[in-house]
Protein backbone atom coordinates (compact mmCIF):
# COMPACT_ATOMS: atom_id res chain seq x y z
CA UNK A 1 0.00 0.00 0.00
CA UNK A 2 2.97 2.28 0.30
CA UNK A 3 4.20 1.67 -2.98
CA UNK A 4 5.36 4.71 -4.62
CA UNK A 5 6.16 4.70 -8.46
CA UNK A 6 7.42 7.59 -10.66
CA UNK A 7 7.76 7.80 -14.52
CA UNK A 8 11.28 10.27 -14.88
CA UNK A 9 10.62 9.83 -18.54
CA UNK A 10 7.06 12.03 -18.08
CA UNK A 11 9.17 14.95 -17.57
CA UNK A 12 8.57 18.16 -19.99
CA UNK A 13 12.01 20.38 -19.92
CA UNK A 14 10.42 23.00 -21.39
CA UNK A 15 8.28 23.54 -18.55
CA UNK A 16 10.31 22.16 -15.33
CA UNK A 17 13.47 21.44 -14.99
CA UNK A 18 14.19 17.30 -14.46
CA UNK A 19 15.60 17.97 -11.34
CA UNK A 20 12.60 20.47 -10.06
CA UNK A 21 10.84 17.44 -11.00
CA UNK A 22 12.74 14.67 -9.07
CA UNK A 23 11.97 17.12 -5.96
CA UNK A 24 8.84 17.69 -6.80
CA UNK A 25 7.54 14.35 -7.01
CA UNK A 26 9.66 12.91 -4.07
CA UNK A 27 7.14 15.73 -2.21
CA UNK A 28 3.83 14.28 -3.50
CA UNK A 29 5.57 10.65 -3.06
CA UNK A 30 6.03 11.28 0.65
CA UNK A 31 2.92 13.25 1.12
CA UNK A 32 0.55 10.34 -0.68
CA UNK A 33 1.66 7.56 1.21
CA UNK A 34 0.78 9.87 4.48
CA UNK A 35 -1.91 10.47 3.34
CA UNK A 36 -3.12 6.46 2.48
CA UNK A 37 -2.37 5.42 6.24
CA UNK A 38 -4.76 8.47 7.21
CA UNK A 39 -7.48 7.76 5.16
CA UNK A 40 -9.79 4.40 3.69
CA UNK A 41 -7.68 5.34 -0.24
CA UNK A 42 -5.36 2.01 -1.05
CA UNK A 43 -3.91 3.92 -3.82
CA UNK A 44 -4.07 6.03 -7.11
CA UNK A 45 -2.55 7.97 -10.16
CA UNK A 46 -1.66 11.33 -10.12
CA UNK A 47 -0.66 13.46 -13.45
CA UNK A 48 0.40 16.96 -13.76
CA UNK A 49 0.37 18.70 -17.13
CA UNK A 50 1.10 21.99 -18.89
CA UNK A 51 0.14 22.87 -22.58
CA UNK A 52 2.70 20.86 -24.30
CA UNK A 53 2.04 17.66 -21.97
CA UNK A 54 2.78 15.69 -19.14
CA UNK A 55 4.97 17.07 -16.78
CA UNK A 56 5.12 14.11 -14.36
CA UNK A 57 3.31 11.55 -13.49
CA UNK A 58 2.74 9.48 -10.16
CA UNK A 59 1.80 6.35 -9.09
CA UNK A 60 0.67 5.30 -5.38
CA UNK A 61 -0.20 2.24 -3.48
CA UNK A 62 -2.68 -0.59 -4.31
CA UNK A 63 -4.73 -1.27 -7.29
CA UNK A 64 -5.85 -4.96 -5.33
CA UNK A 65 -5.41 -4.84 -1.92
CA UNK A 66 -5.71 -8.77 -1.59
CA UNK A 67 -3.10 -9.77 -4.54
CA UNK A 68 -0.81 -6.86 -3.62
CA UNK A 69 -1.07 -5.30 -7.12
CA UNK A 70 0.31 -1.85 -7.15
CA UNK A 71 -1.31 0.82 -8.75
CA UNK A 72 -0.21 1.31 -12.41
CA UNK A 73 -0.14 4.09 -15.31
CA UNK A 74 -2.74 1.82 -17.38
CA UNK A 75 -5.22 1.57 -14.46
CA UNK A 76 -8.29 2.80 -15.28
CA UNK A 77 -10.64 4.50 -12.40
CA UNK A 78 -14.23 5.70 -12.51
CA UNK A 79 -14.06 9.67 -12.32
CA UNK A 80 -17.49 10.29 -11.15
CA UNK A 81 -18.45 13.79 -11.54
CA UNK A 82 -15.88 15.15 -13.56
CA UNK A 83 -18.10 13.12 -16.58
CA UNK A 84 -20.23 16.42 -15.98
CA UNK A 85 -17.61 18.10 -17.80
CA UNK A 86 -17.49 16.20 -20.52
CA UNK A 87 -21.67 16.21 -20.38
CA UNK A 88 -21.14 19.92 -20.58
CA UNK A 89 -18.78 20.07 -23.54
CA UNK A 90 -21.11 18.09 -25.20
CA UNK A 91 -24.10 20.12 -24.48
CA UNK A 92 -22.07 23.53 -25.74
CA UNK A 93 -21.28 21.66 -28.81
CA UNK A 94 -24.36 21.22 -29.65
CA UNK A 95 -25.32 24.83 -28.64
CA UNK A 96 -23.30 25.92 -31.51
CA UNK A 97 -24.76 23.74 -34.06
CA UNK A 98 -28.22 25.18 -32.84
CA UNK A 99 -29.20 21.59 -31.48
CA UNK A 100 -29.77 22.73 -28.08
CA UNK A 101 -30.84 26.34 -26.46
CA UNK A 102 -29.46 27.41 -23.34
CA UNK A 103 -32.25 29.14 -22.45
CA UNK A 104 -35.37 27.16 -23.79
CA UNK A 105 -37.07 25.36 -20.78
CA UNK A 106 -36.37 21.58 -21.26
CA UNK A 107 -39.47 20.97 -20.78
CA UNK A 108 -40.67 22.38 -24.45
CA UNK A 109 -38.10 19.82 -25.90
CA UNK A 110 -39.39 17.09 -23.59
CA UNK A 111 -42.66 16.88 -23.40
CA UNK A 112 -43.23 14.03 -20.84
CA UNK A 113 -40.36 15.80 -18.64
CA UNK A 114 -41.68 16.93 -15.21
CA UNK A 115 -39.18 18.62 -13.30
CA UNK A 116 -41.72 18.86 -9.97
CA UNK A 117 -43.34 21.16 -7.98
CA UNK A 118 -43.16 24.28 -8.67
CA UNK A 119 -42.77 24.04 -12.13
CA UNK A 120 -40.74 26.69 -12.61
CA UNK A 121 -39.83 26.46 -16.73
CA UNK A 122 -35.64 25.27 -15.59
CA UNK A 123 -33.55 25.60 -18.58
CA UNK A 124 -30.52 23.93 -19.84
CA UNK A 125 -28.51 26.77 -18.39
CA UNK A 126 -30.07 26.36 -14.92
CA UNK A 127 -29.42 22.62 -15.24
CA UNK A 128 -25.28 23.12 -16.03
CA UNK A 129 -25.18 25.85 -12.98
CA UNK A 130 -26.84 23.94 -10.40
CA UNK A 131 -29.79 26.16 -10.06
CA UNK A 132 -32.97 24.45 -10.89
CA UNK A 133 -33.09 24.10 -7.95
CA UNK A 134 -33.60 20.10 -7.55
CA UNK A 135 -32.39 17.14 -5.53
CA UNK A 136 -29.09 16.10 -5.68
CA UNK A 137 -30.95 12.52 -6.39
CA UNK A 138 -31.38 9.53 -4.12
CA UNK A 139 -29.63 6.99 -6.94
CA UNK A 140 -31.99 3.97 -5.78
CA UNK A 141 -32.80 3.15 -9.17
CA UNK A 142 -30.14 2.37 -12.31
CA UNK A 143 -31.69 4.27 -15.43
CA UNK A 144 -31.06 7.52 -15.86
CA UNK A 145 -34.63 7.56 -17.56
CA UNK A 146 -36.52 6.28 -14.89
CA UNK A 147 -34.63 8.29 -12.61
CA UNK A 148 -35.74 11.59 -14.17
CA UNK A 149 -39.17 10.48 -15.04
CA UNK A 150 -39.37 10.22 -11.06
CA UNK A 151 -38.68 14.00 -10.70
CA UNK A 152 -42.30 14.64 -11.04
CA UNK A 153 -43.00 13.45 -7.56
CA UNK A 154 -40.14 15.11 -6.08
CA UNK A 155 -40.30 18.56 -4.78
CA UNK A 156 -38.10 21.38 -6.18
CA UNK A 157 -36.60 24.94 -4.83
CA UNK A 158 -37.48 28.63 -5.95
CA UNK A 159 -36.21 30.99 -7.12
CA UNK A 160 -34.77 29.38 -10.62
CA UNK A 161 -31.06 30.70 -10.88
CA UNK A 162 -30.95 32.06 -7.47
CA UNK A 163 -29.33 29.16 -5.29
CA UNK A 164 -26.67 27.12 -6.09
CA UNK A 165 -27.66 23.26 -5.06
CA UNK A 166 -25.86 20.78 -6.53
CA UNK A 167 -28.21 18.26 -8.49
CA UNK A 168 -26.80 14.94 -10.11
CA UNK A 169 -30.59 14.45 -11.46
CA UNK A 170 -30.07 18.00 -13.14
CA UNK A 171 -27.23 16.53 -15.19
CA UNK A 172 -29.09 13.34 -15.91
CA UNK A 173 -32.16 15.25 -17.89
CA UNK A 174 -28.99 16.96 -19.44
CA UNK A 175 -28.19 13.37 -20.51
CA UNK A 176 -31.70 13.02 -21.55
CA UNK A 177 -32.25 16.01 -23.37
CA UNK A 178 -28.87 15.46 -25.98
CA UNK A 179 -29.64 11.72 -26.54
CA UNK A 180 -33.35 13.16 -27.47
CA UNK A 181 -32.35 15.78 -30.35
CA UNK A 182 -29.19 13.83 -31.54
CA UNK A 183 -31.17 10.70 -31.38
CA UNK A 184 -27.95 8.96 -30.22
CA UNK A 185 -26.75 7.41 -26.45
CA UNK A 186 -24.86 10.11 -24.88
CA UNK A 187 -21.63 7.46 -24.29
CA UNK A 188 -21.53 7.20 -28.29
CA UNK A 189 -21.44 10.56 -28.43
CA UNK A 190 -18.67 11.24 -25.93
CA UNK A 191 -16.51 8.80 -27.35
CA UNK A 192 -17.46 10.14 -31.44
CA UNK A 193 -17.29 13.65 -30.22
CA UNK A 194 -15.05 13.89 -27.75
CA UNK A 195 -12.53 10.79 -27.18
CA UNK A 196 -11.40 10.55 -30.44
CA UNK A 197 -10.21 13.90 -31.09
CA UNK A 198 -8.90 14.33 -28.09
CA UNK A 199 -6.57 11.04 -28.48
CA UNK A 200 -7.99 9.05 -25.58
CA UNK A 201 -10.30 6.84 -28.07
CA UNK A 202 -9.84 4.00 -25.27
CA UNK A 203 -11.31 6.36 -22.24
CA UNK A 204 -14.46 4.22 -21.15
CA UNK A 205 -17.80 6.38 -21.95
CA UNK A 206 -19.76 3.57 -19.82
CA UNK A 207 -18.63 1.23 -17.76
CA UNK A 208 -19.49 -2.56 -18.29
CA UNK A 209 -18.58 -5.60 -16.23
CA UNK A 210 -16.33 -6.27 -19.47
CA UNK A 211 -14.62 -2.92 -18.44
CA UNK A 212 -13.54 -4.32 -15.12
CA UNK A 213 -10.45 -5.84 -15.69
CA UNK A 214 -9.25 -3.03 -16.67
CA UNK A 215 -9.84 -0.91 -13.54
CA UNK A 216 -8.08 -0.22 -10.44
CA UNK A 217 -10.49 -1.90 -7.48
CA UNK A 218 -12.46 0.56 -5.63
CA UNK A 219 -12.72 0.20 -1.88
CA UNK A 220 -14.79 1.41 1.16
CA UNK A 221 -14.68 0.93 4.80
CA UNK A 222 -15.74 -2.54 5.73
CA UNK A 223 -18.70 -0.65 8.20
CA UNK A 224 -20.94 1.15 6.69
CA UNK A 225 -22.53 2.13 9.65
CA UNK A 226 -20.30 3.84 11.90
CA UNK A 227 -17.67 7.09 11.02
CA UNK A 228 -14.31 5.70 9.71
CA UNK A 229 -11.52 6.40 11.37
CA UNK A 230 -7.30 5.40 10.74
CA UNK A 231 -7.17 1.43 11.39
CA UNK A 232 -10.13 0.43 10.36
CA UNK A 233 -10.32 -1.95 7.90
CA UNK A 234 -11.45 -1.60 3.63
CA UNK A 235 -12.92 -4.05 1.34
CA UNK A 236 -13.74 -4.00 -2.02
CA UNK A 237 -17.24 -1.77 -2.74
CA UNK A 238 -19.91 -2.86 -4.37
CA UNK A 239 -19.09 -3.13 -8.26
CA UNK A 240 -22.39 -1.73 -10.87
CA UNK A 241 -22.48 -0.53 -14.18
CA UNK A 242 -22.81 3.21 -15.00
CA UNK A 243 -23.43 5.18 -18.05
CA UNK A 244 -25.90 8.01 -16.67
CA UNK A 245 -24.26 11.73 -17.83
CA UNK A 246 -23.93 12.54 -14.23
CA UNK A 247 -21.22 9.75 -13.72
CA UNK A 248 -20.31 7.95 -16.89
CA UNK A 249 -16.85 8.14 -17.41
CA UNK A 250 -14.20 6.19 -16.39
CA UNK A 251 -10.22 6.92 -17.62
CA UNK A 252 -6.58 6.50 -16.35
CA UNK A 253 -4.11 9.20 -15.47
CA UNK A 254 -2.78 9.90 -18.60
CA UNK A 255 -6.34 10.04 -20.33
CA UNK A 256 -7.41 12.90 -17.23
CA UNK A 257 -4.57 14.52 -17.57
CA UNK A 258 -5.92 15.40 -21.37
CA UNK A 259 -8.94 16.56 -20.30
CA UNK A 260 -6.59 18.96 -18.05
CA UNK A 261 -5.24 20.40 -20.99
CA UNK A 262 -8.12 21.00 -22.75
CA UNK A 263 -9.06 23.09 -20.34
CA UNK A 264 -5.94 24.98 -20.54
CA UNK A 265 -5.98 25.16 -23.77
CA UNK A 266 -9.67 26.66 -23.61
CA UNK A 267 -11.18 23.96 -26.08
CA UNK A 268 -7.55 23.46 -28.01
CA UNK A 269 -5.89 20.15 -27.39
CA UNK A 270 -2.39 19.61 -29.35
CA UNK A 271 -3.46 21.99 -32.11
CA UNK A 272 -6.82 20.24 -32.59
CA UNK A 273 -9.80 22.80 -32.03
CA UNK A 274 -11.95 20.27 -30.03
CA UNK A 275 -14.70 23.12 -28.48
CA UNK A 276 -14.96 26.08 -29.19
CA UNK A 277 -13.58 29.13 -27.79
CA UNK A 278 -17.23 30.62 -27.51
CA UNK A 279 -18.33 27.19 -25.58
CA UNK A 280 -15.60 26.94 -23.22
CA UNK A 281 -16.20 30.69 -22.48
CA UNK A 282 -19.28 30.18 -21.55
CA UNK A 283 -18.33 26.96 -19.67
CA UNK A 284 -15.56 28.78 -17.52
CA UNK A 285 -18.33 31.90 -16.56
CA UNK A 286 -19.35 31.57 -13.09
CA UNK A 287 -23.38 31.04 -13.42
CA UNK A 288 -24.18 30.43 -9.73
CA UNK A 289 -23.83 32.36 -6.44
CA UNK A 290 -22.11 29.41 -5.30
CA UNK A 291 -19.66 26.30 -6.24
CA UNK A 292 -18.30 23.49 -4.68
CA UNK A 293 -16.96 22.74 -1.40
CA UNK A 294 -13.26 23.55 -1.00
CA UNK A 295 -11.02 20.97 0.92
CA UNK A 296 -8.37 21.72 3.84
CA UNK A 297 -7.74 19.07 5.99
CA UNK A 298 -4.12 19.96 7.32
CA UNK A 299 -2.96 22.11 4.86
CA UNK A 300 -4.59 25.70 3.35
CA UNK A 301 -5.48 25.06 0.27
CA UNK A 302 -5.29 29.08 -1.05
CA UNK A 303 -8.00 28.88 -2.68
CA UNK A 304 -11.04 31.36 -2.44
CA UNK A 305 -14.00 32.70 -4.42
CA UNK A 306 -15.70 29.04 -5.72
CA UNK A 307 -18.17 29.59 -7.80
CA UNK A 308 -19.94 27.21 -10.75
CA UNK A 309 -20.16 27.61 -14.27
CA UNK A 310 -21.96 26.15 -16.72
CA UNK A 311 -20.60 22.19 -15.72
CA UNK A 312 -17.39 23.48 -13.92
CA UNK A 313 -16.28 25.27 -10.64
CA UNK A 314 -14.04 28.13 -11.10
CA UNK A 315 -12.16 29.48 -7.85
CA UNK A 316 -8.98 30.91 -7.37
CA UNK A 317 -6.04 29.88 -6.20
CA UNK A 318 -3.93 32.08 -4.57
CA UNK A 319 -5.08 34.79 -6.81
CA UNK A 320 -4.97 32.43 -10.02
CA UNK A 321 -8.22 31.67 -11.90
CA UNK A 322 -8.59 27.82 -11.87
CA UNK A 323 -11.22 25.31 -13.21
CA UNK A 324 -12.02 22.52 -10.90
CA UNK A 325 -14.33 19.66 -10.43
CA UNK A 326 -14.33 16.82 -7.86
CA UNK A 327 -16.03 13.32 -9.06
CA UNK A 328 -16.79 10.77 -6.37
CA UNK A 329 -18.01 7.29 -7.10
CA UNK A 330 -18.91 4.29 -4.92
CA UNK A 331 -14.78 2.96 -4.39
CA UNK A 332 -13.52 6.08 -6.05
CA UNK A 333 -12.73 9.69 -5.73
CA UNK A 334 -10.94 11.89 -8.16
CA UNK A 335 -10.07 15.69 -8.78
CA UNK A 336 -8.97 17.88 -11.54
CA UNK A 337 -7.67 21.59 -11.42
CA UNK A 338 -6.70 23.62 -14.60
CA UNK A 339 -4.71 26.67 -13.63
CA UNK A 340 -5.64 29.19 -16.69
CA UNK A 341 -3.46 32.13 -15.43
CA UNK A 342 -0.08 29.50 -14.96
CA UNK A 343 -1.08 26.93 -17.63
CA UNK A 344 -0.44 23.84 -15.28
CA UNK A 345 -2.88 21.59 -14.65
CA UNK A 346 -3.57 18.09 -11.98
CA UNK A 347 -5.37 15.50 -12.40
CA UNK A 348 -6.06 12.86 -9.50
CA UNK A 349 -7.48 9.39 -9.37
CA UNK A 350 -7.88 7.21 -5.96
CA UNK A 351 -9.52 3.92 -5.06
CA UNK A 352 -11.25 4.84 -2.48
CA UNK A 353 -14.97 5.92 -1.86
CA UNK A 354 -16.55 8.75 -3.07
CA UNK A 355 -17.06 10.71 0.57
CA UNK A 356 -13.86 11.01 1.31
CA UNK A 357 -11.56 14.34 -0.36
CA UNK A 358 -8.08 12.74 -0.54
CA UNK A 359 -7.88 12.91 -4.72
CA UNK A 360 -8.68 17.17 -3.72
CA UNK A 361 -6.23 17.29 -1.24
CA UNK A 362 -3.20 15.56 -3.32
CA UNK A 363 -4.08 17.83 -6.27
CA UNK A 364 -4.14 20.64 -4.41
CA UNK A 365 -0.57 20.23 -2.88
CA UNK A 366 0.47 18.74 -6.44
CA UNK A 367 -0.85 22.26 -7.94
CA UNK A 368 1.08 24.28 -5.34
CA UNK A 369 4.65 22.43 -5.53
CA UNK A 370 4.80 22.37 -9.07
CA UNK A 371 4.42 26.28 -9.07
CA UNK A 372 6.98 26.69 -6.87
CA UNK A 373 9.23 24.09 -8.79
CA UNK A 374 8.51 25.50 -11.98
CA UNK A 375 9.62 29.08 -10.66
CA UNK A 376 12.81 27.44 -9.37
CA UNK A 377 11.62 28.19 -5.63
CA UNK A 378 12.37 26.19 -3.04
CA UNK A 379 9.40 23.18 -2.51
CA UNK A 380 6.51 24.11 -0.03
CA UNK A 381 6.29 20.95 2.64
CA UNK A 382 3.13 20.14 2.38
CA UNK A 383 1.64 19.69 6.27
CA UNK A 384 1.18 16.27 7.76
CA UNK A 385 -2.64 14.79 6.76
CA UNK A 386 -2.55 13.30 10.01
CA UNK A 387 -6.15 12.82 10.84
CA UNK A 388 -5.14 13.34 14.47
CA UNK A 389 -6.72 16.16 15.91
CA UNK A 390 -4.57 17.86 18.38
CA UNK A 391 -5.36 19.73 21.34
CA UNK A 392 -3.39 22.67 20.42
CA UNK A 393 -5.63 23.03 17.26
CA UNK A 394 -8.98 22.99 19.35
CA UNK A 395 -10.76 25.77 20.91
CA UNK A 396 -10.07 25.73 24.44
CA UNK A 397 -13.95 26.18 25.14
CA UNK A 398 -13.95 22.25 23.40
CA UNK A 399 -12.28 20.79 26.74
CA UNK A 400 -13.14 19.68 30.24
CA UNK A 401 -15.67 17.85 31.56
CA UNK A 402 -19.13 17.25 29.94
CA UNK A 403 -22.38 15.84 31.05
CA UNK A 404 -25.60 14.84 29.54
CA UNK A 405 -29.04 11.97 29.95
CA UNK A 406 -29.11 9.64 27.44
CA UNK A 407 -32.71 9.38 25.47
CA UNK A 408 -32.90 6.33 28.12
CA UNK A 409 -32.20 8.77 30.78
CA UNK A 410 -29.01 7.14 32.07
CA UNK A 411 -25.87 9.72 32.92
CA UNK A 412 -23.27 10.18 30.23
CA UNK A 413 -20.22 12.08 31.53
CA UNK A 414 -16.93 12.50 28.73
CA UNK A 415 -13.46 14.31 29.28
CA UNK A 416 -12.07 15.89 26.55
CA UNK A 417 -8.64 16.72 26.88
CA UNK A 418 -4.40 15.74 25.78
CA UNK A 419 -2.98 12.78 26.01
CA UNK A 420 1.35 12.52 26.11
CA UNK A 421 1.87 13.56 22.91
CA UNK A 422 -0.76 16.62 22.66
CA UNK A 423 -3.11 14.15 20.44
CA UNK A 424 -6.76 15.40 21.67
CA UNK A 425 -8.85 12.23 23.35
CA UNK A 426 -11.90 11.71 24.74
CA UNK A 427 -12.39 9.69 27.63
CA UNK A 428 -15.58 7.92 29.27
CA UNK A 429 -16.26 5.39 31.24
CA UNK A 430 -12.97 3.50 32.11
CA UNK A 431 -12.01 3.74 28.56
CA UNK A 432 -10.30 6.48 26.07
CA UNK A 433 -9.90 7.25 22.71
CA UNK A 434 -8.16 9.80 19.92
CA UNK A 435 -10.09 12.02 18.03
CA UNK A 436 -9.76 12.49 14.33
CA UNK A 437 -11.00 15.15 11.89
CA UNK A 438 -13.24 14.67 9.14
CA UNK A 439 -13.92 15.87 5.61
CA UNK A 440 -17.23 16.62 6.86
CA UNK A 441 -15.73 18.84 10.19
CA UNK A 442 -17.03 16.90 12.25
CA UNK A 443 -14.75 14.64 14.45
CA UNK A 444 -14.62 10.75 15.06
CA UNK A 445 -13.13 8.61 17.52
CA UNK A 446 -11.82 5.15 18.51
CA UNK A 447 -13.40 5.19 21.60
CA UNK A 448 -15.46 1.84 21.84
CA UNK A 449 -18.05 3.36 23.58
CA UNK A 450 -18.85 6.07 21.14
CA UNK A 451 -18.01 4.90 17.72
CA UNK A 452 -21.18 4.83 16.24
CA UNK A 453 -21.76 8.81 15.34
CA UNK A 454 -19.41 11.77 14.52
CA UNK A 455 -18.90 13.86 17.91
CA UNK A 456 -19.76 17.44 17.06
CA UNK A 457 -19.06 20.94 18.52
CA UNK A 458 -21.71 22.75 18.33
CA UNK A 459 -22.48 26.51 20.15
CA UNK A 460 -21.47 25.24 23.62
CA UNK A 461 -21.41 21.34 23.41
CA UNK A 462 -20.69 18.27 22.20
CA UNK A 463 -23.42 16.20 20.35
CA UNK A 464 -23.19 12.77 19.83
CA UNK A 465 -26.30 11.29 18.32
CA UNK A 466 -28.96 12.25 20.00
CA UNK A 467 -27.18 13.00 23.52
CA UNK A 468 -26.02 16.78 23.85
CA UNK A 469 -23.23 17.10 26.22
CA UNK A 470 -23.00 20.68 28.16
CA UNK A 471 -20.01 21.51 30.38
CA UNK A 472 -20.18 19.51 34.01
CA UNK A 473 -23.38 20.18 35.99
CA UNK A 474 -25.02 21.55 32.93
CA UNK A 475 -26.94 18.41 31.43
CA UNK A 476 -30.37 19.07 31.00
CA UNK A 477 -33.00 15.68 30.57
CA UNK A 478 -33.71 14.54 27.83
CA UNK A 479 -36.89 16.02 25.77
CA UNK A 480 -40.27 14.07 24.77
CA UNK A 481 -40.83 13.81 21.35
CA UNK A 482 -44.09 13.65 19.94
CA UNK A 483 -45.66 10.09 19.57
CA UNK A 484 -45.56 10.30 15.57
CA UNK A 485 -41.53 11.86 15.58
CA UNK A 486 -40.73 9.14 18.23
CA UNK A 487 -42.18 6.69 16.39
CA UNK A 488 -39.33 7.37 13.60
CA UNK A 489 -36.38 7.02 15.47
CA UNK A 490 -34.14 4.77 14.45
CA UNK A 491 -31.78 3.20 12.09
CA UNK A 492 -32.59 2.58 8.20
CA UNK A 493 -31.37 1.03 5.54
CA UNK A 494 -31.44 0.19 1.45
CA UNK A 495 -29.38 -1.30 -0.88
CA UNK A 496 -28.16 1.36 -2.57
CA UNK A 497 -24.36 1.62 -2.56
CA UNK A 498 -24.58 5.84 -2.45
CA UNK A 499 -26.08 6.19 0.82
CA UNK A 500 -26.84 2.75 2.25
CA UNK A 501 -27.99 3.65 5.65
CA UNK A 502 -28.53 6.16 8.58
CA UNK A 503 -30.30 6.96 11.27
CA UNK A 504 -33.18 8.87 12.31
CA UNK A 505 -32.50 10.36 16.02
CA UNK A 506 -34.68 12.07 18.72
CA UNK A 507 -32.25 15.36 20.16
CA UNK A 508 -33.49 17.75 22.38
CA UNK A 509 -36.99 17.43 20.96
CA UNK A 510 -36.62 17.41 17.70
CA UNK A 511 -35.61 14.77 14.86
CA UNK A 512 -32.30 14.80 13.50
CA UNK A 513 -30.59 12.57 10.53
CA UNK A 514 -27.36 11.21 11.09
CA UNK A 515 -25.69 9.26 8.43
CA UNK A 516 -22.27 8.01 9.11
CA UNK A 517 -21.12 8.48 5.61
CA UNK A 518 -21.67 7.79 1.91
CA UNK A 519 -20.85 9.08 -1.23
CA UNK A 520 -24.18 10.79 -1.00
CA UNK A 521 -24.65 11.66 2.73
CA UNK A 522 -25.02 14.56 4.36
CA UNK A 523 -21.40 15.84 5.85
CA UNK A 524 -23.64 17.21 8.85
CA UNK A 525 -26.36 16.44 10.62
CA UNK A 526 -29.58 18.28 9.50
CA UNK A 527 -33.33 18.61 10.92
CA UNK A 528 -36.17 16.79 10.26
CA UNK A 529 -38.82 19.88 10.40
CA UNK A 530 -41.97 18.78 9.29
CA UNK A 531 -44.11 20.37 6.41
CA UNK A 532 -47.12 18.53 6.54
CA UNK A 533 -48.18 15.28 8.15
CA UNK A 534 -45.54 12.65 7.83
CA UNK A 535 -43.44 14.93 5.38
CA UNK A 536 -40.13 16.56 6.51
CA UNK A 537 -37.97 18.60 4.78
CA UNK A 538 -34.32 17.54 5.56
CA UNK A 539 -32.47 20.62 6.78
CA UNK A 540 -33.50 23.43 8.71
CA UNK A 541 -32.87 25.61 5.77
CA UNK A 542 -36.69 26.72 4.22
CA UNK A 543 -35.05 26.34 0.71
CA UNK A 544 -33.71 22.95 0.68
CA UNK A 545 -36.20 20.60 -1.96
CA UNK A 546 -34.99 17.19 -0.29
CA UNK A 547 -37.71 15.57 1.22
CA UNK A 548 -38.10 12.36 4.04
CA UNK A 549 -41.38 10.85 4.05
CA UNK A 550 -42.39 8.46 7.00
CA UNK A 551 -44.01 5.29 5.82
CA UNK A 552 -46.24 2.86 7.57
CA UNK A 553 -46.05 2.31 11.62
CA UNK A 554 -46.01 -1.10 12.29
CA UNK A 555 -46.54 -1.85 16.64
CA UNK A 556 -46.01 1.75 17.39
CA UNK A 557 -42.58 2.03 15.12
CA UNK A 558 -42.19 3.41 11.61
CA UNK A 559 -40.79 -0.03 9.36
CA UNK A 560 -39.87 2.68 6.69
CA UNK A 561 -38.89 5.95 5.31
CA UNK A 562 -38.08 7.09 1.83
CA UNK A 563 -35.87 9.39 0.58
CA UNK A 564 -36.21 11.26 -2.62
CA UNK A 565 -37.96 8.55 -3.99
CA UNK A 566 -35.61 5.97 -2.43
CA UNK A 567 -37.37 3.85 0.37
CA UNK A 568 -35.42 2.63 3.23
CA UNK A 569 -36.60 -0.07 5.57
CA UNK A 570 -35.84 0.32 9.61
CA UNK A 571 -32.88 -1.87 10.27
CA UNK A 572 -32.77 -4.68 13.09
CA UNK A 573 -29.57 -3.37 14.60
CA UNK A 574 -30.07 -0.18 16.91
Amino acid sequence: MTRVAARPESVSPESVSPESVTRAVQVLRDYAVRLSTQTPVPGGSLVVVDHDGVVAELCFGLADVAAAEPVRREHRFEIGSISKVFTSLLVNQLVDEGLVDLDRPVAEVLPWLDLGTPSAPATPRHLLAHTAGLVLGADGLPDEVTQVWGLRDLTRSDPLGGRFHYSNLGFMVLGVLVSHVTGQPVAELVRRRLFAPMGMPDALASVTHDDRATMATGYWPLHDDRPWVPGDAITPATWFEVAAADGNVAANADELGRLVRLLLGSGDLDGHRVVSVEAMGRIATPAAPGGEDIAAWGDSPGATDSRYGLGINVERVDGNLCLTHGGGMVGYASFVLADRDSGLGVGVLTNGNGDHPAAQLLARVAHRTFLAARAGEDLPQPADPTATVQVADLDPAMLGVFDAATSEGAPLRITVDSDETGAARVASGRATGRLYRTWSGRLATDHPDLRRFHLTWDDGSWTHGPTVLRREGYAVPPQVLPARSAAAVGHYRCYSPWYSNFRIVGREGRLVLVAPGGVEAPGDEPELVEVSPGVFRIGADPWLPERLVLGPVVEGRVVSVTRDGCVYSRAFTD
